[in-house]
């Protein structure tokens, strides 16, 4: 039996009450819920040096800014899971869009760093409660046949959530200021609750949500599983990687190109584009057999080597800016697999909640940790040239988690 039926047995075990017709409208709803999700991850980075100048805010201050939105979703990212386990992803993607317009709202009167932080936090809360959910939901409202292919989507809402906003954010950030664009994103995801509360109105799942009693137990089953937490780490590992290139690219290009911020905004959103693409070929390949550790190791592979040619001052401007888009072309294929692999490694029915919420604590953690990092080693060397080899360690270590998940992945199939 080869590895794509292997796979695809696996991951229809892992859902107790599969729909018989996938719930279209539902499933979409979900995914742009996802991607409104990820705008108030893409609305920083265009407007964040105007938050920094405008909040007293130094570089490092502006790092923790940009990954606060990570924390919570790396410590809630396990509860987010067995939460939606227990009440449904339904209630709990509707709570999240409402707390991320909480915290938006908290965003857009902020005078001071410390409120930013607070404003971004409780985003943070909300994020992960969405994201984790979302996915949730899509897995539950989708048939046998369109689960990968629905899931495979699913992966790219932060990569168009997060381009889509680096543009419009930009525009308005032409003809108003970043209060506005808060107060827009705000707005933007309250509507959008309110359409998934009117459209999933009539779904209900079906088997009833997971007993309290259990849900310590579905935790300590899904950590208790070596490959699902090597993933999870490949996750943090790109995370990391991503968000870092994603929050401080428009402040490179503006500093060493002294671009306009239009063109410092479209940039990285052609990025995403392209880390879009890449999750589209990730679910691809895994439709046709290949197995997650080998898509998350030539994604690290391809991040790190492209990340050298980013930062190269060596390099002519057209070369950095194409190692850019491989780059964005490489850690797609990270996503997709690590969502993929949930199929894999999800011990019982009842626990595909929590274990996205494993796979979202990782990818938090990356986000959350990365940012900072990046920006204290350039406030410490004074060159972007420098960070190379702070990325390419990062790197490296995906390089070789992936390495070491191929035998457990195996053993799981």
């Amino acid at each position: 039996m080869d590895g794509s039926r292997r796979t695809g047995d696996n991951f229809r075990m892992s859902v107790p009450f599969p729909e018989e017709k996938t719930q279209w409208a539902i499933m979409w709803v979900a995914f742009g819920g996802g991607i409104v999700a990820a705008t108030h991850m893409g609305k920083l980075p265009a407007a964040l040096p105007d938050i920094m100048a405008e909040l007293n805010a130094d570089l490092v201050m502006g790092g923790w800014i940009a990954s606060m939105i990570s924390f919570t979703g790396f410590a809630l990212g396990l509860v987010s899971g067995t939460i939606g386990d227990r009440i449904g992803q339904r209630r709990v993607l509707i709570l999240g869009l409402l707390i991320i317009s909480a915290g938006s709202l908290i965003g857009t009167f902020a005078r001071s760093g410390e409120t930013m932080l607070l404003a971004r936090f409780v985003e943070g809360i909300g994020y992960s409660a969405a994201t984790v959910a979302g996915a949730g939901l899509v897995t539950h409202v989708t048939s046998d046949k369109d689960r990968k292919w629905s899931l495979g989507i699913w992966s790219s809402h932060v990569p168009v959530g997060f381009a889509g906003m680096l543009i419009g954010g930009a525009l308005i950030l032409n003809i108003s200021d970043w209060r506005t664009l808060w107060l827009v994103s705000t707005i933007t995801t309250v509507l959008w609750a309110v359409l998934a509360i009117f459209v999933t109105s009539g779904w209900r799942r079906r088997g009833g949500g997971v007993g309290g009693d259990k849900l310590v137990r579905n935790v300590t089953a899904c950590l208790k599983q070596p490959g699902a937490v090597l993933v999870a780490m490949c996750f943090a590992i790109y995370a990391a990687q991503h968000i870092s290139m994603m929050a401080w690219l428009p402040t490179y290009l503006r500093e060493e190109y002294n671009a306009s911020p239009l063109f410092a905004a479209t940039v990285p959103a052609v990025v995403l584009l392209f880390n879009a693409g890449g999750n589209w070929m990730s679910a691809w390949a895994m439709g046709r057999g290949m197995q997650s550790w080998l898509l998350l190791f030539v994604g690290a592979l391809g991040m790190g080597l492209t990340q050298f040619g980013v930062f190269s001052t060596s390099l002519a401007e057209e070369l950095r800016l194409a190692c850019a888009l491989m780059f964005g072309i490489f850690g797609g294929m990270i996503p997709a697999a690590a969502l993929g692999s949930v199929a894999v490694y999800t011990p019982a029915p009842a626990q595909i909640g929590t274990m996205n919420g494993l796979m979202v604590m990782g990818t938090n953690a990356g986000m959350l940790f990365g940012p900072p990092s990046l920006a204290a080693v350039r406030a410490s060397t004074g060159s972007w040239n420098d960070v190379i080899w702070l990325v390419a360690t990062i790197a490296a270590i995906g390089v070789m988690l992936a390495l070491i998940s191929r035998p457990l992945e195996r053993r799981a199939n």
